[in-house]
């Protein structure tokens, strides 16, 4: 069944094979970008792009109120990392810009698209967030900015299921995995299309009852 998508991010990486796999599948797609003329492979494939910044909040209301119909799954997927891998690396600055894109524009995205997601159907918001946010189950020596906002992005995702559920909304995280795309670089051991194929087909079934968990690309269970 057709269901129409928000992919935030959607200019490369991850977000744009989601978006491209998406249509392919024939579901309707808003490509979330902050440059739509660096989105040109969305609209090729029918994507309707749509300018996005999710490091202005004061934008949101705006961009949820010009939306002209309803959004079925949202997919909050834009996200960067930094070079500080080591203790002695770390910046006011570096942790404050990390935080606002990964953690602070999801949060307050996700609420002021409520009133969208719930004229959609299957009411799902999906945090894309990583292993490397597990505290469980990071190793260490990647950056100490993307790690912790994965992890506090992994808390938003518990306290939106605990808010929400019980107007029918299904939230997960998700853990895709180490990626070869620009972030994830070429040493990278999955393939991104391999990947976005096994996360739209979890996403395609997922239900109330998979709400609040943590989930990798393979469908598993991540540990918090």
């Amino acid at each position: 069944m057709s269901a129409t998508y928000l992919v935030t991010g959607a200019s490369r990486g991850l977000g744009a094979e989601f978006v491209r796999q998406l249509r392919g599948r024939g579901h309707p797609v808003l490509a979330a970008v902050r440059d739509p003329d660096g989105a040109q492979d969305a609209a090729r494939v029918g994507a309707r792009v749509v300018r996005l910044d999710v490091d202005r909040p004061e934008t949101f209301a705006g961009f949820a109120h010009a939306l002209d119909g309803p959004v079925d799954v949202l997919i909050n997927n834009a996200g960067i990392a930094a070079a500080d891998a080591s203790i002695g690396s770390l910046s006011p600055e570096t942790m404050e810009r990390v935080y606002r894109t990964n953690v602070v524009g999801p949060a307050l995205l996700t609420g002021a698209l409520l009133p969208v997601l719930r004229r959609g159907g299957r009411k799902v918001v999906a945090n894309v967030s990583s292993s490397l946010g597990s505290l469980a189950s990071t190793a260490g020596g990647f950056s100490y900015a993307y790690c912790s906002s994965k992890a506090a992005l992994n808390m938003l995702t518990v306290l939106m299921h605990r808010d929400l559920s019980g107007d029918g909304f299904t939230v997960v995280s998700l853990d895709p995995g180490w990626n070869r795309t620009d972030m994830g670089g070429a040493q990278a051991p999955l393939d991104p299309t391999d990947t976005v194929a096994s996360m739209i087909e979890l996403l395609e079934h997922l239900g109330p009852t998979d709400s609040g968990k943590f989930l990798g690309y393979d469908g598993q269970p991540r540990p918090w």
